[in-house]
C-alpha cells in the first residue's frame, strides 16, 4: 500500500483532526439514516446509474465521442486508400482508449485518506452487518470522494451494499489471512485481532491501529449477525 501521508507527524495531525471533525460535525446517525437518499433511490435502476456516471466520465467520454466520429466518417464520407489507413487508426486508437477507461472506471480508490475517512466512519459508528448506518456511512463516503476530486459525482456507491463491500475488501486486503472459527469462542477473536496486528506495516501506525479498531468492530458485528440469524444454534 503506498503511503499519501508523507509529510511530517504535524501534517499527518492537522489531516486526521478535519477527518475527526468532519465526522463530528454530522448529525447523529439513527436520527438521519432514514432520511438520506442514495443513488439506489435516485435512479430507475443501475442501468441508468451507470449511464449517469459514465457521461460524467471526462475521459471515457472523449474516447466514446471518437469511436462516434470515426464511424460516422467512415459511413458519410468516402473511403478510399488515401484516408482509410487514417479511419482505421482513429476506430482503433478509440476501441483501445474506451477499454482503458473502462478499466480505470471500476478501479478502487487507492488513496490513503479515502481509507482513513471509511475507518473512521465506520470505528465512530460501529455499525452492524446490516444496520441502517451504513446508509449514513455511505452517504458521506460519496460526498467526501466527491468534494475531494476523487469521482466526478457524488454517487460513487449506488448503494450501502457497495459501501460495506469495499470495507469487507479493504479489511480483507489489509490482512487476507485473517480467519476465525465460530466453535472456539473468544479465542477466535483473540486471533483475529492478533492476525490484524501481526498483518505488514505499511509504514503508518495511525492507519494500522484504524484497521485493528475497524476490524474488531467488523468481527463483532458479523457474530452479532449470524447470532440473530440462528438464535438456536449452539455457538458464541
Amino acid at each position: 500500500m503506498q503511503s499519501h501521508l508523507e509529510n511530517n507527524d504535524a501534517d499527518e495531525n492537522i489531516k486526521l483532526d478535519k477527518l475527526n471533525q468532519s465526522i463530528s460535525d454530522e448529525p447523529n446517525a439513527s436520527l438521519v439514516s432514514g432520511n438520506i437518499t442514495l443513488p439506489e433511490d435516485m435512479f430507475k435502476s443501475h442501468f441508468y446509474y451507470l449511464l449517469y456516471e459514465i457521461s460524467h466520465f471526462k475521459l471515457g467520454m472523449f474516447f466514446v465521442i471518437l469511436l462516434v466520429i470515426s464511424i460516422s466518417s467512415v459511413l458519410i464520407f468516402n473511403v478510399n486508400d488515401g484516408n482509410l489507413i487514417v479511419f482505421i487508426f482513429l476506430f482503433l486508437f478509440s476501441i483501445f482508449g474506451s477499454i482503458a477507461s473502462l478499466i480505470t472506471f471500476n478501479e478502487s480508490i487507492k488513496d490513503e485518506n479515502f481509507k482513513i475517512k471509511l475507518l473512521l466512519e465506520v470505528i465512530t459508528r460501529k455499525p452492524p452487518v446490516e444496520g441502517i448506518e451504513w446508509r449514513t456511512i455511505t452517504h458521506n463516503m460519496n460526498q467526501y470522494i466527491c468534494d475531494k476530486g476523487y469521482w466526478p459525482t457524488p454517487y460513487y456507491f449506488y448503494c450501502e451494499h457497495g459501501c460495506y463491500n469495499s470495507f469487507r475488501d479493504l479489511i480483507k486486503a489489509k490482512n487476507p489471512d485473517a480467519h476465525s472459527d465460530p466453535s472456539t469462542g473468544d479465542g477466535a477473536d483473540k486471533q483475529f485481532i492478533t492476525d490484524a496486528r501481526d498483518a505488514p506495516n505499511d509504514g503508518d501506525p495511525i492507519l494500522e491501529e484504524y484497521f485493528i479498531k475497524a476490524a474488531e468492530i467488523q468481527k463483532q458485528a458479523v457474530r452479532e449477525y449470524w447470532k440473530k440469524q440462528y438464535p438456536d444454534a449452539d455457538v458464541p
